[in-house]
């Protein structure tokens, strides 16, 4: 990825650099950020104590936006950073952490990349609560039709960081992405890990009977993919 320097920031090019980037960016790119002056400052901290690249932008790179930004109010810090506008790496980051960056939970973080693995399209709600998965479950036909996921080379990372989340936690919903991801090609493996998730809903989940009429609905469906 070559980067060039335009004033106080760092603007990754897509177009001319594009096989550097996965598919589902290029498709996307209007989606997430492009420069590094776009990016919440808690996420550039971030990334500078990971001492690790995240999404092309290196630790000595985030250093060196910061210091640039040193005594002065932006607004891209006024308020939380967009989960919905992160490439895959920083969200994935954020989701790993012990506490929010830049306004967005990892608990979110979560949430937003459940959204995209699933192929979700969501308006009204960021919550990915059992009516959304019941959703995506009696329609997981078509989604493998719109799958982007499955198409770009960042597949098995998401994959990973999906099967890595559910076997922490087995009560988040990645446990149920996972599955249902994972239905055709491990049945049986699958189903356990969307039982892990049925199964151990936190109870604050339900926040109304609606919801937990949703939930209960959710594990009858998931029953049923056993016979």
């Amino acid at each position: 990825m070559v980067l060039s320097i335009t004033g106080i920031g760092i603007t990754i090019l897509f177009s001319e650099h594009k096989n550097n980037i996965s598919p589902m960016d290029q498709a996307n790119a209007h989606k997430y950020i492009t420069k590094i002056e776009e990016i919440h400052s808690d996420i550039l901290r971030l990334i500078i104590t990971k001492n690790e690249m995240i999404y092309k932008i290196t630790p000595e790179m985030a250093l060196k936006e910061l210091e640039n930004r040193s005594g002065k109010e932006l607004e891209i810090d006024k308020s939380p950073a967009d989960v919905k506008r992160l490439p895959f790496d920083i969200v994935r980051t954020i989701a790993k952490s012990p506490a929010t960056i830049a306004g967005i939970t990892p608990k979110a973080a979560i949430q937003e990349l459940v959204k995209r693995y699933l192929s979700i399209d969501l308006t009204d709600s960021d919550d990915v609560d059992s009516s959304i998965l019941l959703e995506a479950l009696q329609h997981r036909e078509e989604q493998k039709a719109i799958d982007d996921w499955a198409k770009n080379e960042d597949a098995e990372a998401v994959d990973a960081f999906m099967k890595e989340e559910a076997d922490r936690d087995p009560s988040s919903v990645a446990n149920f992405a996972y599955g249902l991801k994972n239905l055709e090609k491990s049945h049986d493996i699958a189903l356990n890990y969307m039982d892990r998730y049925a199964n151990h809903a936190h109870s604050d989940a339900f926040d109304t009977p609606n919801t937990q009429k949703a939930h209960k609905t959710l594990i009858e469906a998931i029953k049923k993919l056993k016979k």
